[in-house]
């Protein structure tokens, strides 16, 4: 059923199951199209709706996971933002926290905490939490944020980033000190990976056992440097014939990825897979996961392959050096450095050992400091606190 409230357009559930609950929240995120922050969004919907009476509100459209988060009897509504700053969507909602009698907002990203400060403005008693994700570039901040920032962070609530660089650069951009936290992010760890699923998931791509296969899952944007991994891919080919590159996604950056991707050296080596739900299984198809971003918070996909028993290659930004040691679970190279990447996935592919040992020490190293559970349980730490 559809209805118009407000402007906004709401898909009601087909059922929604009467729980007991502590508390009324509302997620608010730009959408629930794929990517990272919607995963963690999503997966905190399913677990917290036995506590909470979770709502979540798009500024956007819907996105492709919404029917995900229906499914859980998690109510969906989209304000479908035109483009430019609408301070109206503030009151919006406000006003949507009123109808649904909310306790707290959960403002994912930096817009979504501006609208959703500005409901506060309009709604005194919404306890608020803001969960900054990661960052678009590696510029420093602009000075309209320095200059707001400190106003904005004036609420009651709690102020989260998702790594302690990223909690830094926050600082930097004059949230206090005092209010920013950090709750890394985590995913469901899964059972280890079995040959028969590299098998398969090598026969659904018609890869054979003796080509080497690298694989990147993400956004095709320009914060994940793709055209660095080309280039440094193109010196892998030279060097190894068998080589062959998996791009998993989809975005903007898509046709420039393919422009490039079908030049001689690297013409055959690479496939542009597009957005896939089976990511994370067609992991299992792969020697290593190569990450080639110049800004990252805590990635997701990285996460997922260190799950998948992959050993993973990264460039030393954002969060990333706070999952991965250089040289004991994982390898860090410097962004923008397409021959330091290309020599650090040239090393893999010559020492299978090495690639074994990696492995194994990043699948610790995420089973211990990097769960589902870990970080939903510090997020309901914090909506309890703050509710009293």
């Amino acid at each position: 059923m559809t209805a118009a409230r407000g402007g906004a357009t709401l898909v009601m559930p087909r059922a929604r199951v009467e729980r007991r609950t502590e508390a009324r929240v509302l997620q608010v995120v730009l959408s629930l199209t794929p990517g990272g922050t919607e995963h963690l969004v999503v997966e905190m919907c399913k677990r917290l709706s036995d506590s909470f009476e979770v709502t979540v509100c798009c500024l956007d459209e819907d996105g492709a996971w919404a029917a995900e988060v229906r499914a859980h009897g998690v109510e969906v509504v989209s304000l479908r933002r035109r483009g430019g700053f609408r301070p109206e969507l503030g009151r919006r909602i406000a006003g949507i926290a009123a109808e649904r009698r909310i306790d707290l907002l959960h403002c994912h990203q930096y817009s979504p905490f501006v609208y959703g400060r500005i409901a506060k403005f309009w709604n005194s008693s919404l306890k608020l939490v803001y969960t900054e994700h990661g960052r678009l570039s590696d510029a420093p901040p602009t000075w309209k944020r320095r200059t707001v920032n400190p106003w904005l962070a004036r609420f009651d609530g709690a102020i989260v980033a998702v790594s302690d660089e990223l909690r830094r650069y926050m600082i930097d951009a004059r949230f206090p000190p005092s209010r920013v936290g950090v709750i890394r992010n985590g995913i469901e760890v899964g059972a280890r990976p079995l040959p028969a699923g590299r098998r398969a998931a090598r026969r659904a791509l018609g890869i054979d056992d003796q080509t080497f296969v690298a694989v990147s899952v993400a956004r095709l944007d320009s914060v994940k440097d793709f055209g660095t991994l080309l280039e440094a891919f193109a010196v892998v080919r030279r060097q190894s014939g068998r080589a062959r590159l998996l791009i998993v996604g989809d975005g903007p950056e898509r046709a420039s990825i393919a422009e490039r991707a079908a030049q001689p050296d690297l013409e055959g080596a690479v496939d542009l897979i597009g957005f896939r739900s089976d990511a994370r299984g067609l992991m299992a198809a792969a020697d290593v996961y190569v990450n080639s971003s110049i800004s990252e918070g805590i990635s997701i996909t990285i996460l997922e392959a260190m799950a998948a028993g992959l050993p993973v290659v990264a460039t030393s930004v954002g969060g990333t050096p706070e999952v991965l040691s250089d040289g004991e679970n994982g390898m860090l190279v410097p962004s923008r450095d397409s021959e330091r990447l290309a020599s650090a996935i040239l090393t893999l592919i010559l020492d299978p050992e090495r690639r074994a040992t990696l492995a194994a020490a990043a699948r610790r190293r995420l089973e211990t400091a990097f769960t589902i559970d870990r970080m939903v349980d510090e997020y309901v730490s914090t909506y309890r606190r703050l509710l009293g």
